[in-house]
């Protein structure tokens, strides 16, 4: 049944590699859906209350009266929300290894598994990042979680297409779940492509967010 799919309905599970491996069990099982999507369920929703989320109830004018700097209740927010989806990938990984043997997946080292976590995390950080920068720019919670869940939905459909459509797969570089997947942390380990791409993003998104909050009239 699995060799009758369609490639790109494979990619999308992340079992392009098959599914009789650990690597590939894991990655259609969860590292291409179920962790980063809980994941992104919770850094997304964070970072869209981080910012205009408090504004829009009326407590971050409060915080702002004291002598403190803008951009460091944004960052310091920010880093927050970080820390606790660097904690959630932690415990699912550390979880994960614990129970490599009564699940036959032995053949994954610690090393790929974590690097899997790592790049997960990143994945969902780069998305966390971009809502914080829409909410820290506009101000609104709205369009906040619009922006990040739905260039999520938009660049996974990307990936999935791109084995598909010819257009799409050149562009699917384009796609952070191309990054994540293509080629998988659990069978290639630490690559660029996986560590590397998502905070070439997210840093200066970070960035330009906190900046244009600085400037914004809160009144």
């Amino acid at each position: 049944m699995v060799e009758e799919m369609p490639e790109g309905v494979l990619e999308m599970m992340g079992a392009a590699d098959g599914l009789t491996t650990p690597a590939g069990y894991l990655n259609s099982q969860l590292y291409s859906n179920v962790f980063p999507i809980v994941l992104l369920i919770f850094g997304i929703s964070a970072a869209a209350w981080s910012i205009a989320g408090s504004e829009r109830e009326g407590t971050l004018e409060s915080l702002l009266a004291n002598p403190v700097h803008r951009w460091r209740v944004a960052l310091e927010r920010l880093t927050g929300i970080a820390l606790l989806l660097a904690v959630l990938t932690f415990v699912a990984t550390a979880l994960l290894a614990a129970l490599r043997s009564p699940f036959e997946l032995d053949d994954l080292g610690i090393g790929a598994l974590t690097a899997a976590g790592v790049a997960t995390f990143l994945l969902a950080l780069l998305f966390t990042g971009i809502t914080y920068a829409i909410g820290a720019a506009t101000g609104s919670k709205g369009w906040a979680i619009a922006g990040g869940a739905g260039l999520a939905t938009a660049t996974y459909v990307l990936f999935g297409l791109s084995s598909l459509v010819d257009f799409f797969e050149n562009v699917r570089w384009a796609s952070p779940w191309y990054w994540l997947l293509q080629p998988s942390p659990l069978a290639d380990g630490w690559t660029f492509q996986a560590i590397g791409a998502p905070l070439l993003v997210v840093v200066p998104v970070a960035a330009i967010g906190t900046a244009l909050f600085t400037r914004r009239d809160l009144t």
